[in-house]
């Protein structure tokens, strides 16, 4: 659950505006959000504000420019009701021009390779606590919607069988037909990313007529109330852009 500082945010802009060479103060934040991937106490919202905490620290940052590292690395401008941040490494004409060569150049190379910053291990803890939780959510929804002879029908599968089924709940539509349930679970709102295995995924694309991703989000842990919504397997891959972030490899024999 990530609650980043100012300064952890700042050592990532920082290398972002050095690879990018320019960015608009909007392209910033949305390139942070997507490299920092915050969670938790980050992706909460301000009072009685629509934006989270994390857009604020972003904030903060820009706004705070003269008190910290970045334009000792940058140098900023206003243009229109957004600003500008350019790299120092950029000689002064290019910083003069809307887009030179190398500006161009670098924000190539920054859209063919977008890093992440992943603690696996704080994901996989922090993961399978709320995913238990929101599977949980699930089971208990499904049981209070269906008559009797169906809910007590219902098996927590990822509980009774583990976790390599492909899905987590088994439960049924109204007319006794089956459904697998692989829930996805977050604190964050409706569009915050999920992760799918190899194994859920080939599930979907076997079992498309009868599998369904349950996102449960805005998942409050103290009273266990949320919000959720379901995508069809035969709709996954038209409402998803599906991206592989890890391979599998082998070392070839001499």
């Amino acid at each position: 659950m990530s609650n980043y500082s100012e300064k952890e945010i700042i050592a990532v802009a920082i290398k972002l505006l050095e690879e990018s060479g320019s960015m608009t103060t909007t392209e910033l934040k949305e390139a942070l959000f997507e490299e920092m991937n915050p969670t938790g106490n980050d992706l909460e919202k301000n009072k009685n504000r629509t934006d989270t905490k994390f857009d604020q620290k972003v904030r903060n940052m820009v706004s705070h420019r003269e008190n910290n590292e970045l334009l000792k690395y940058c140098e900023y401008q206003k243009v229109g009701r957004n600003g500008v941040l350019r790299s120092k490494s950029l000689s002064k004409t290019q910083i003069n021009e809307v887009e030179s060569e190398e500006v161009q150049e670098r924000k190539r190379k920054k859209r063919n390779f977008r890093a992440r910053i992943v603690d696996f291990d704080e994901i996989n803890a922090r993961n399978k606590v709320l995913g238990q939780k929101g599977e949980e959510y699930v089971l208990q929804y499904e049981k209070e919607r269906l008559p009797t002879e169906l809910s007590d029908k219902v098996i927590h599968i990822a509980v009774e069988e583990g976790d390599g089924a492909g899905y987590d709940i088994l439960s049924y539509d109204r007319s006794g037909k089956p459904k697998f349930l692989e829930v996805k679970t977050t604190i964050g709102l409706k569009h915050t990313p999920f992760y799918l295995s190899a194994n859920e995924k080939s599930f979907l694309e076997v079992y498309k007529e009868n599998a369904e991703i349950v996102r449960v989000y805005n998942f409050n842990e103290q009273t266990g109330q949320a919000d959720m919504y379901r995508i069809s397997g035969k709709e996954f891959f038209d409402k998803t852009n599906v991206t592989p972030i890890a391979y599998k490899v082998t070392v070839k024999e001499e």
